[in-house]
């Protein structure tokens, strides 16, 4: 039969049959697809999967929400030997604790929302895929991520938005070395999500309609208040208005991030939403939408994506460059940007709400991403205008 996903000459002259590529398998459609487009363009593949914190404890994560559940790992192990794939599971607990459970926990201790998927990608991941790529003498590394690498002529390449705009994972991938994309197929980059679950149904992969894990991994229910018991982000708090007036009672601030509305329990006139967490006082500073709108970020830890960018942009004649602010932010123009060592700052031509200290900062030049930071600071439109 006819493969019932579209394969494009990028990705076929990418994989050349025989290609031996090391692919990160979770036991999901996406991965599970990914695989299948390798096998069909003759790869040679060795399937992988982590073991870290959720498989290590998997009742208090939530079964089936858990990336690497035990269930999760028998889907991966059977999806390979079905595609007649070595399988391994590899463990990184002790690598993944260090590198983003205990980061996300000392972030939230100082009123900052960390992104987890920016720090398992960028310091778990990726190195380590590479790692066991060179071990295993594979040639490339795949995932099931939804982004697309370009191959340049010097031998470098670039990370791409895929190219459905709804499932679109380059902004989870912007803080990776850009030193590794040259090593990275993404097999379903040049899908839609819709059309990966077609596909997987047409192929009969018996996870095609496994549901998609939206929780942070290793946060059971949506609640992380036990990686912080007896810590002071933990315990409740005045709510109060940037005038200071006590509006009520917050339950710890490890339970809210700028820009939230739902959860205050407020009684208002007017809707409410989270403007800044103050670690200090352990405040959490409310008011209306209006004040959440800022015009120039700052961010650290910015790790360029492209080798040629500049020391502030965008230059005369390039295409249209954006900063998002969170996974689901279409962007906002950028006006100027300066960049020294690892701090960026952006100037926005139009405003952005919500923008949460902790958060990923993502630059883009069309599809082409251009870094990734650590958003560290905000300056209101108010702030602006003194």
């Amino acid at each position: 039969m006819t493969f019932p996903v579209p394969i494009p000459g990028e990705l076929r002259r990418a994989l050349p049959p025989g290609s031996t590529v090391l692919l990160a398998l979770s036991g999901g459609v996406d991965s599970a697809l990914a695989l299948a487009v390798l096998r069909e363009l003759g790869c040679d593949v060795l399937a992988v999967t982590f073991k870290n914190f959720c498989y290590a404890d998997q009742e208090r994560t939530g079964g089936d929400q858990a990336c690497c559940s035990v269930d999760a790992i028998a889907d991966a192990r059977a999806l390979a030997a079905r595609f007649g794939a070595r399988h391994w599971v590899h463990d990184v607990t002790a690598l993944f604790s260090a590198r983003v459970i205990e980061p996300f926990v000392a972030e939230y201790a100082v009123a900052r929302t960390p992104n987890p998927c920016l720090a398992c990608n960028s310091g778990v991941r990726f190195p380590e895929l590479v790692r066991l790529a060179d071990a295993q003498g594979c040639d490339l590394v795949a995932t099931g991520h939804y982004a697309r690498t370009r191959r340049l002529s010097d031998g470098g390449a670039e990370l791409l938005r895929g190219v459905d705009p709804q499932k679109d994972q380059s902004y989870f991938l912007s803080q990776v070395a850009r030193e590794v994309w040259p090593r990275i197929v993404f097999p379903l980059g040049w899908s839609t999500k819709t059309e990966v679950r077609a596909a997987a149904r047409a192929l009969r992969l018996p996870v095609a309609d496994k549901p998609e894990s939206q929780e942070i991994c290793f946060v059971p229910d949506r609640d992380r208040g036990f990686l912080f018991a007896g810590q002071e982000a933990s315990r409740p708090g005045p709510i109060v208005d940037t005038g200071g007036r006590v509006l009520g009672e917050h339950r710890g601030l490890i339970h809210y991030t700028v820009g939230q509305r739902r959860g205050l329990n407020i009684a208002h006139p007017e809707p409410l939403y989270v403007l800044a967490l103050e670690a200090a006082d352990n405040r959490l500073i409310v008011g209306p939408r209006e004040q959440l709108a800022v015009r120039s970020l700052a961010c650290d830890r910015f790790a360029p994506a492209v080798a040629d960018l500049a020391e502030s942009g965008p230059a005369d004649g390039a295409a249209p460059c954006i900063a998002r602010v969170r996974h689901r932010h279409a962007g906002a123009r950028v006006a100027r940007w300066r960049r020294r060592d690892d701090r960026l700052q952006v100037d926005l031509a139009e405003p952005v709400y919500g923008a949460a200290p902790g958060q990923g900062l993502t630059l883009y030049e069309g599809d082409r991403v251009l870094g990734g930071g650590r958003l560290v600071g905000a300056a209101s439109v108010s702030e602006q205008r003194s």
